[in-house]
Order: C-alpha cells, then structure tokens, then sequence
C-alpha cells in the first residue's frame, strides 16, 4: 500500500475497532458503509491531509462511532460539522492545521467541549497547534477574534461621514415634525393667509376667540 491509497472497502462484519496506523492512508474520501459499526477510529500516524465531508457526515450520522484518533496526520482542516458527532474521545494534536479566520471556531470547541461527567473530549486539545501563519507553534485553543484579526474592519472616512449625514437628516426631519405638531394650528392659519389651504374641519379658524395670533392684520 502506498500513502495515496484509502481505507479498506469492506472489513469483517463483528468489527468494532479500525486501527491503521501505519502511514500509508492518505485520504479520508468515499463511501464505507462499515463506519456505522466502528465504535473506535484509529487512524493517526498517518498522512491524511482531508477528511471529505460525506465520510464524516456519514460518520456522525452513525452515532456508533465514541473514539476517534486522527493525530499525527497532515489535516490542515476540519468541518465545523464534527462537533455534531456524539464522540467521548477525540486526539488531533501533531497535525498542519492552517490558523486563519475560517478556523476561528476551533479554538472554542477544543476548549470548551465536555462529556456529561465533564470531561474534555479533545484529550490533546493543548497541544493542538496551528502549523502555519504568524502562529505557527500556538495552542489553537488559546487564540480568539482580536488574535487572529478577524475582527470587522473599521469604515473608511466616508463611510462614517456618509452615516453621520444620515443621522443628522433624520434628527432634522425629527426636530420638524415635533414643531409642527406643537404649532400645528399656527402652521394651518399660516397656510390658509398664505396659499388659501384650509382644512375642512376648520371653517371657523379665524372665528374661534381661543386662537392666538402671532400677528396683528389691519386694514386701511
């Protein structure tokens, strides 16, 4: 066997544990119906650079499968879907995962997932590091947005200057409708003397005696 090549197709029926270790798997692609039936994976030592999303799907979906060793392996990558998988155990250290942004996710799962008796299940999630970048040889676990730059960048000039003037219209536009509600019937008289506007409900403005002027009009 070469390290190109795959897992076995078919293995015996009463197996529950798949140990090969000996450096010649390469790649972690295809269908292997048996995976329902493994309850331990050990697959380290090896030189599998990536886990194809179908095989670990199909192994999370199996819900049998509690150990899975993929340490000391070239992975620079893993799907997010593995924290659906159902695992007690799983060992990752030794291998050349790529720490950028995409990655984020890892650094709080290694920590953070537990069993029920709360026990890590990342038995080596301290020595999980990052094979690449400015952190290279850094815990992964240890690394968080601001670390890692992934923070959102910050809006250029105008950008700010753009929402500023926004805001500012609204206030304005807000400003002009709380004065025209508290001056609502001098605003109407100003439109009837003005463009002859006047409101139905209102034809007798300029006979109610409780209307206050801000003028007095004579005429000659």
């Amino acid at each position: 066997m070469t390290c190109n090549e795959r897992l076995p197709p078919t293995i015996h029926n009463m197996t529950d544990w798949l140990t090969i270790v000996d450096g010649t798997i390469g790649s972690l692609c295809g269908n292997f119906p048996y995976m329902d039936q493994i309850w331990m994976i050990n697959i380290s030592s090896n030189s599998i650079t990536k886990i194809c999303g179908h095989l670990l799907e199909q192994i999370i979906k199996g819900t049998t499968t509690r150990w899975l060793d993929l340490s000391g392996n070239k992975i620079s990558k893993l799907s997010p879907e593995i924290k659906l998988g159902r695992f007690e155990k799983i060992w990752l250290s030794g291998n050349e995962f790529a720490c950028n942004c995409d990655m984020l996710w890892m650094a709080s799962w290694l920590a953070n997932t537990t069993t029920l008796s709360g026990d890590h299940v990342i038995q080596d999630y301290r020595h999980v590091l990052c094979y690449t970048g400015k952190h290279t040889g850094t815990p992964i676990y240890t690394l968080d947005a601001a670390l890692m730059d992934c923070l959102p960048t910050r809006l250029p000039a105008w950008g700010i200057g753009l929402i500023a003037g926004a805001c500012l219209v609204v206030i304005a536009v807000v400003i002009t409708i709380v004065v025209i509600a508290r001056r609502w019937n001098e605003v109407k008289f100003w439109m009837y003397i003005h463009f002859d506007i006047l409101d139905k409900n209102d034809d007798d403005l300029t006979a109610n005696e409780q209307f206050q002027f801000d003028a007095l009009l004579s005429y000659t």
